[in-house]
């Protein structure tokens, strides 16, 4: 650290992990690497910088295609059979390594964002909202773990995740791919995701991890996908490129760049994002990657670039190595346009053959971590053995995962209730998977494997119990009598809520409301004497007023195959609710930008005060928040140390507090530190989580829980508005709080 405080990027966000959990340098290209990049040709290299279709590529004689193309990766087979796949990733790989002039394996990729989504049969997990919710990170790893084997059996070799995009606007299609809006808490769960997806097997890493999408795509200024982002410096360094830096500490072998514009200029197009931030000030030494026909969007959304020849000069010049160019129908912009424009550039001098050999020693040594030259190919025989691993994992994670909104006590039920079902998400496979689950939209003609609210139910009531169901649409309610008389009927209502489907910029919406007939069927079952639980799955804080309604609500996430055992057992209290909400719930979108970690104030007159002008920002739900079916007390907070040298602001500081479970049930509850400053040369943060961890407790029982912080996620770039400085961990005092306990920490 120099005299100033200020600390490199590379080492203020490594700190966010600690010292035991960064990886080891990338290793360096070998020698097969460098020499394979000495004898290619131009196009043969670029080749290598090119991802295309599989389906372009004819299994007949895949050959022919691909000696004419070269290609340096694959993506998307169009079989959901995971057998079929392997046999085809194989069939086409033998041809690749055997028939073309070096034999360079292709790499094949594809989005496996919560399992291996696009095989049939492949256990599902929740989506990464719900992931986040459980504030567990060993989960997150062996989730990851899970997924890589399924993928390296059927021959796939890199995951285009995980998502590191931070929680900004629940107004995004996107909103549910990320963990968290708070950078310490992404961060944990970026960096599991990594370890579990590149776990070294054989002397390689099963897979490789692709850190998306680099950065600030989640920030959208009108909240719509794939728009443009408007961020400061000092909100950019210390609350988006966290998540990412974690990834990379970790060990990610490849990052995937924003579709979007930050600060006026598209992500593909940027030099100082790709290069100097990227690879000088975070350390990157692996392979990067255009996400989908990003070079085009120059042209056509962002009017940056004249034509598909510049915009492939700007981008390379940036720092690309590979082009995702499948075939789309776009004309020119193919994998054999793209060749074409490329070498062109580089005969002419606009692309210097460096950055063409720099690019493709990325892209030769990310196949050689991933063991491609030593075994490229699936296990077709083997893919029944692990199609149907994690089925207890997605269960346990999906119940983690469970957060109790809202409770007047009817919670838990009592399993020999009579139990009306209803609901336009009770028994739907789609809704309870959303989307990337064998369809890019969400489910089509084939569907996953999974067990549905209203099966969990039934098969966990007693047998004295009756479960009756009453269906409902997402946005039609036609029944309203039917609903009315089994509501009447029933001891108990659990109406299953919420969102159909989505990825992307179909899911981008401008209200947080439910649909009005979801609304009409909470009014309707409400207004009965029946007490009435609402399950809410969604891709985001979805539904406003409904809950002044709810006798009791639970956010279940998109929980994936194990939707139904994870809800029954919350809800009849075999699992106790431990689930906390990793974003903060506005009560609607004219709170948005609503986040823990905003810059004070959230209010700018207190309520009480009735001269305007007001601005009251108190959101439906903090983030945070989750009930329990008994309590939690904490006492003793302990901090050590409490005084830091600034030149050892990096190093980790011991939380520790006494958790007692002052309940009647047993229950396990997540123990958040957070930190903040009241005063400084700039402005803070109000809160940012600063270490986590979890604790199970019988009643009565009390235990020490010893978190690992550090106040890094308080660095801050000093001096004006527009100040481009190193983040620094100023001096002066720092807070850092359990619950209602407090203690300082004080930096000299």
């Amino acid at each position: 650290m120099q005299a100033s405080g200020g600390i490199t990027l590379a080492t203020a966000l490594a700190g966010y992990l600690g010292e035991s959990a960064v990886a080891t340098k990338q290793r360096e290209p070998s020698r097969h690497v460098t020499e394979l990049v000495d004898e290619m040709t131009l196009e043969e290299k670029v080749g290598q910088m090119t991802q295309m279709a599989a389906g372009e590529i004819s299994t007949d004689d895949p050959a022919e295609t691909l000696r004419k193309y070269k290609p340096g990766s694959l993506m998307y087979l169009t079989s959901f059979d995971p057998e079929e796949v392997a046999r085809t990733s194989n069939k086409l790989q033998k041809a690749m390594v055997n028939e073309t002039r070096l034999g360079v394996p292709f790499v094949y990729g594809i989005d496996s964002v919560r399992g291996d989504n696009n095989v049939a049969g492949a256990t599902l997990f929740p989506h990464n909202h719900g992931v986040g919710a459980t504030w567990d990170a060993d989960k997150a790893e062996e989730m990851a773990t899970v997924t890589s084997k399924v993928m390296r059996t059927t021959g796939t070799h890199w995951n285009f995740s995980p998502v590191c995009d931070i929680q900004r606007d629940p107004r995004w299609g996107r909103f549910y791919e990320g963990f968290s809006e708070d950078p310490f808490l992404a961060s944990q769960m970026v960096a599991s995701k990594v370890r579990g997806y590149e776990e070294e097997t054989n002397g390689y890493k099963r897979t490789g991890a692709s850190v998306k999408h680099f950065a600030g795509y989640s920030a959208p200024a009108n909240g719509n996908d794939r728009t443009a982002a408007l961020l400061p410096y000092r909100t950019f360094v210390s609350s988006i490129l966290p998540s990412y830096a974690a990834g990379i500490n970790a060990g990610a072998e490849t990052v995937m760049v924003n579709s979007g514009s930050l600060n006026g200029l598209p992500a593909h197009a940027s030099k100082e994002l790709l290069t100097d931030i990227l690879r000088d000030q975070l350390g990157f030494d692996g392979m990067v990657v255009t996400d989908w026909h990003d070079f085009y969007r120059m042209i056509k959304v962002h009017g940056f670039a004249e034509d598909l020849k510049e915009a492939t000069k700007l981008g390379i010049n940036a720092g690309i190595d590979m082009y995702m160019v499948p075939a789309a129908g776009i004309e020119g912009d193919d994998a054999a346009g793209y060749q074409q424009r490329l070498i062109e550039l580089v005969k002419e001098g606009s692309v210097s053959r460096d950055r063409i050999d720099d690019a493709v020693t990325n892209i030769l040594a990310f196949k050689e971590h991933v063991g491609l030259f030593e075994d490229p190919y699936g296990t077709p025989s083997k893919v029944s053995d692990v199609i149907s691993d994690g089925r207890d994992l997605a269960e346990e994670v999906a119940t983690e995962s469970m957060t109790l909104l809202t409770n007047d006590g009817t919670l838990p039920l009592d399993s020999g209730s009579s139990i009306l079902v209803t609901g336009p998400s009770a028994d739907s496979v789609r809704n309870q998977m959303g989307g990337w689950a064998l369809g890019w939209q969400g489910v089509g003609d084939t569907e996953p494997p999974a067990t549905t609210v209203l099966e969990g139910l039934t098969d966990a009531a007693d047998s004295s119990a009756s479960v009756t169901h009453v269906p409902t649409g997402l946005h039609e309610f036609t029944n309203e009598d039917d609903v009315r008389r089994a509501a009447e009927c029933a001891d108990v209502v659990v109406a299953v809520l919420g969102e159909g489907p989505y990825a992307e910029e179909k899911g981008d919406t401008d209200t947080l409301a439910l649909p009005e007939a979801q609304q009409r069927l909470v009014e309707v079952v409400s207004g009965t004497d029946t007490p009435t639980v609402g399950v809410i799955m969604a891709g985001r804080p979805r539904g406003t007023d409904v809950f002044d309604d709810l006798s009791a609500s639970m956010m279940a996430y998109l929980p994936g195959t194990a939707a139904g055992p994870a809800v029954a057992a919350t809800l009849f209290g075999d699992a106790n609710p431990s689930g906390r909400l990793p974003f903060t719930w506005p009560k609607g979108t004219g709170q948005i930008p609503n986040l823990h970690n905003n810059y004070p104030p959230d209010e700018f007159n207190k309520s009480t005060n009735v001269n305007p002008p007001q601005s009251h920002e108190t959101p439906l739900f903090e983030f945070g928040h989750g009930l329990s079916y008994t309590e939690f007390e904490y006492a003793d907070l302990r901090v050590a140390p409490t005084k830091l040298q600034q030149k050892n602001a990096t190093n980790d500081i011991t939380v520790s507090v006494a958790v007692k479970n002052t309940g009647d049930e047993a229950g396990e509850t997540v123990v958040p530190v957070y930190g903040g400053r009241d005063l400084g040369r700039v402005m803070y943060p109000q809160e940012v989580v600063v270490g986590f961890e979890r604790v199970a407790l019988d009643p009565g029982e009390t235990k020490r829980v010893e978190i690992r912080s550090t106040i890094l996620p308080l660095g801050t770039v000093l001096g004006d508005i527009f100040s481009r400085g190193e983040l620094v961990i100023d001096t002066g005092e720092y807070w850092l709080s359990v619950g209602d306990l407090t203690e300082t920490v004080s930096v000299v």
